[in-house]
């Protein structure tokens, strides 16, 4: 226990004002400061933004809905990037990968039977979010 106490007094001792930790410690605070004054000023230009997009007549929600769309797309780019240099990387180093690379199909399991749906071809002029009408008769 006293073993304890002296590790607790010499951490605080090393933490204290003025020395390296002490200072790593204010600059961290103070960047953190500065990033949450930067945050909290950027929600309000963003809110000033919205109401700008309202009194113009667009709809806030649905121009919100297309950014998102947008950054996500950015995002799935690349990821892309990243799983084709991992393709890439693998075959280089002779590495196998448990995947199937896009167009080309996988092996079905011999026991799992196919699905109904699977073998059914799609209505191309029905959106893929719609069902089959004719599966409905």
């Amino acid at each position: 226990m006293r073993a304890m106490i002296n590790i607790m007094r010499e951490i605080r001792v090393s933490i204290g004002h003025g020395t390296d930790a002490g200072q790593k410690l204010v600059a961290y605070s103070d960047r953190m400061e500065r990033l949450l004054d930067d945050m909290d000023a950027l929600k309000e230009d963003l809110k000033e933004l919205k109401a700008e997009i309202k009194n113009d007549g667009f709809n806030v929600r649905a121009l919100t809905k297309l950014v998102t769309i947008r950054r996500n797309r950015k995002t799935a780019e690349v990821e892309t990037e990243l799983l084709n240099d991992l393709l890439l990387y693998a075959h280089a180093t002779g590495t196998p990968l448990d995947c199937v690379p896009p167009g080309e199909d996988a092996a079905a399991p011999a026991s799992s039977p196919p699905s109904p749906q699977a073998s059914a071809p799609r209505d191309e002029t029905m959106p893929p979010w719609r069902g089959d009408p004719a599966a409905s008769e």
